[in-house]
């Protein structure tokens, strides 16, 4: 049963420590309770529309085409007619990447002043990040960008939590990254599967997007600086439970990739190891995505009570046996 659908809400790192709704629980937001009212007497001021969609692409020593990735996805937005912003973090480049990314009004560069790996540089955007719908992709933008156009489709119309693009399943397309790549990835996906991320085989895959209390809250928890931040998102994704629709990706362009194989794979799974014992310690608890859950929970039982009501509605009254026969 598709489920109702509901508001997308902020979380409480989206909302101004001035905000009448700030000092609200999560679960009030969530399950539409009141929250405080504005002082009457202020003076109310009309509200400038925030983005439907916040793209973050990290970036490091891409110079080469950051500035064409920009151009594309603010074309993108413009023929879709899409509110958004692109968000570039420059993970301590050594090239002209933090200039380069500048070629649009929609593109915000953000500049870390040293090279700390793909989760540091995703953290520092998504806390930039204000759209309903926040994604990221990879600095050359190897799927495109209508891919966005589908995850805000399942993420606004069809109320998923998260969306995923992955390379294995059918109807996607990628490149053949060589045996010694191929080997350690396979090896890394089977270790990430039996670890951490149950049935789901592509964890890399450089297209996700998240709905933006999700996003908020998903990277205020997150803690890994390298790339297998991918990994512990979907590790929480799975840990509380939330709703994840996996799409396939067709690859269009394979710039050469910054990870070292064999390094980052063993610092992978030390980070892994780290995750683990961060869920263990309490350090990934969340309030908001455990009340995210309770509603969703609440929700399905509505929506189950309801469809039994209307299928006994539906259903004529039966006659009882000798109704309308004549006694003997």
């Amino acid at each position: 049963m598709q489920k109702e659908a509901r508001p997308i809400h902020a979380s409480p790192s989206d909302l101004p420590d001035d905000s009448p709704a700030a000092s609200a629980s999560p679960a009030d937001a969530v399950a539409g309770r009141a929250v405080p009212r504005a002082d009457p007497g202020s003076v109310l001021r009309p509200v400038e529309p925030g983005p439907e969609l916040s793209v973050v692409v990290p970036a490091f020593n891409s110079a080469r085409y950051i500035g064409e990735t920009v151009g594309a996805l603010a074309a993108f937005l413009d023929r879709r007619g899409i509110r958004g912003e692109i968000i570039v973090v420059d993970d301590g480049s050594t090239d002209d990447t933090e200039r380069a990314a500048a070629v649009s009004p929609l593109a915000i560069v953000v500049r870390q002043p040293r090279n700390r790996g793909k989760g540091a540089a995703l953290r520092a955007g998504m806390a930039r990040a204000r759209g309903d719908v926040r994604a990221f992709t990879d600095a050359d933008l190897p799927y495109g960008a209508e891919p966005l156009d589908r995850a805000m489709h399942y993420i606004t119309d069809r109320k998923f939590h998260a969306v995923l693009g992955d390379r294995t399943l059918p109807g996607s397309t990628y490149a053949d990254s060589g045996p010694l790549r191929a080997v350690v990835s396979e090896l890394s996906s089977f270790a990430f599967r039996t670890l951490v991320t149950g049935g789901i085989y592509d964890t890399q895959c450089g297209m996700k997007a998240f709905r933006g209390d999700v996003a908020g809250e998903l990277f205020r928890l997150a803690r890994i600086d390298g790339f297998a931040i991918d990994v512990e998102l979907i590790y929480l994704l799975l840990k509380y439970r939330l709703d994840i629709k996996r799409f396939p990706v067709q690859l269009q362009r394979n710039s050469p990739s910054s990870v070292r194989v064999i390094r980052d794979s063993y610092r992978a799974f030390q980070d892994i190891a780290r995750m683990r014992r961060n869920w263990t310690a309490g350090r990934y608890r969340s309030p908001y995505l455990l009340s995210l859950l309770a509603a969703d929970m609440a929700d399905d039982d509505s929506a189950w009570r309801r469809a039994v009501e209307e299928r006994r509605a539906d259903v004529p009254p039966t006659s009882t046996a000798g109704e309308g026969s004549a006694s003997t």
